[in-house]
């Protein structure tokens, strides 16, 4: 498997395949901060098909304490790949882009089917479980980095 960083729009029929088929239209899988300075999207490829992708965004959440925290959002392997540890590469190497920035935290907003996924790369949980429209219950999850 390779993977690279690559443009927001490259993500999109994955998130619509994956996360959000209730949206009308792959073209309308964009996040309002796709294109920010700080906005790094990752994909994972199998025989230069893609098969994962992830989001990462400077972005603070108020249940953390540490200050330099970054997001991970709109991750989503293809179905048809899953069980091949695409999402766990991806997720090695984010942990890595923001271990190299000097970030301390990489969080998530994770569904409740992938908590046990994320729980066996070292995240944690906090706070309680809150529903997203049209998607369903979530629960926020970090990785603390060791920076030296």
């Amino acid at each position: 498997m390779k993977i690279k960083q690559i443009k927001s729009s490259e993500t999109h029929h994955l998130r619509h395949l994956v996360l959000w088929p209730h949206i009308a239209m792959e073209k309308d899988c964009n996040i309002d901060i796709d294109n920010r300075e700080d906005a790094i999207h990752i994909g994972v490829y199998r025989d230069e098909k893609l098969i994962s992708i992830g989001s990462l965004f400077e972005m603070s959440n108020k249940k953390l304490s540490s200050k330099r925290q970054y997001r991970l959002r709109a991750m989503a392997t293809h179905p048809n790949y899953r069980e091949q540890n695409a999402g766990k590469i991806l997720v090695e190497y984010a942990v890595k882009i923001i271990q190299e920035k000097k970030y301390d935290i990489l969080w998530c907003d994770a569904r409740e089917v992938a908590l046990g996924f994320y729980s066996k790369l070292g995240f944690q949980v906090v706070g309680d479980w809150y529903e997203v429209p049209n998607v369903g219950k979530h629960k926020t999850m970090f990785f603390e980095l060791r920076n030296e």
